[in-house]
């Protein structure tokens, strides 16, 4: 096995409030945690929060012994390794293939999915409800909706992880960003005024649709071929610096001072 050791990037003996993002992903990501000391199993052990890796702590008893500490996983918490993840993308290639033999465009749709605060539903009916639109719309098509792929238990850098494979696969024709057009006509589908906290959204507004139009973009110069439909570049580009630093609400801080 391989041991890493990294920083939370603070100065206190450990506030999982506070991490850094390079140890908040790292966390999410390996098979076990070692902590040292009895001032990190206080944090880490003496309360009744659960975790979703096994920690361990080695820490100093009251005669000067040694004594190694186990805190489990929460019993329900599902893992996908990396090659759960490639055999779910090799599927999906598979899929794009046979819909190229079989003369069709191959649509790659992406947009907001998690990036308004507990609204996971209904972006997922926003995106279902619009490509069901354009699949009205176009003949011989075979439009992907990353919402209808997601499974119990994966985070987002699975999904990240799985949906680069299928990106990079080279058999995307057409990659089509969410628009706030989009947005608009799904609601109109569905009979209902944009709620405040969807105007003016579009995928510019998500992290996660930010990476994929550097891959996008990426993708583009091996495969020039392929279109890109949406907000102009510069609109994901004027995020470059968001998300970097903590991993924290700032409203936290607030809340922990009442």
């Amino acid at each position: 096995f391989q041991k890493f050791s990294i920083s939370d990037g603070t100065r206190e003996n450990l506030n999982l409030l506070l991490t850094s993002k390079v140890f908040s992903r790292s966390f999410r990501e390996v098979d076990g945690i070692i902590s040292r000391g009895p001032d990190q199993k206080r944090r880490i052990f003496e309360n009744h929060f659960q975790f979703t890796r096994d920690i361990f702590n080695i820490s100093r008893g009251e005669d000067g012994s040694i004594q190694i500490s186990c805190k489990p996983k929460h019993p329900s918490v599902i893992k996908f390794s990396h090659s759960d993840l490639e055999k779910k993308a090799k599927i999906i290639i598979d899929q794009m293939e046979e819909a190229k033999k079989n003369g069709m465009t191959v649509i790659f749709y992406s947009g907001i999915i998690a990036s308004i605060p507990g609204k996971i539903k209904i972006a997922k009916k926003i995106m279902s409800v619009f490509i069901d639109f354009l699949k009205g719309q176009f003949a011989m098509t075979f439009i992907i909706n990353p919402s209808e792929y997601f499974e119990t238990g994966m985070d987002a850098d699975d999904l990240m992880y799985m949906w680069e494979i299928v990106q990079r696969s080279g058999y995307i024709d057409i990659w089509r960003f969410q628009s706030y057009d989009d947005i608009v006509k799904a609601f109109q589908a569905m009979d209902k005024k944009v709620p405040p906290e969807w105007v003016g959204k579009d995928a510019t507004y998500s992290t996660g649709c930010t990476k994929e139009m550097r891959i996008a973009l990426d993708v583009q110069k091996k495969h020039p071929e392929m279109q890109i439909i949406g907000p102009s570049v510069e609109k994901f580009m004027r995020r470059n610096e968001y998300g970097i630093g903590k991993m924290y609400d700032q409203r936290l801080s607030e809340l922990c001072q009442i």
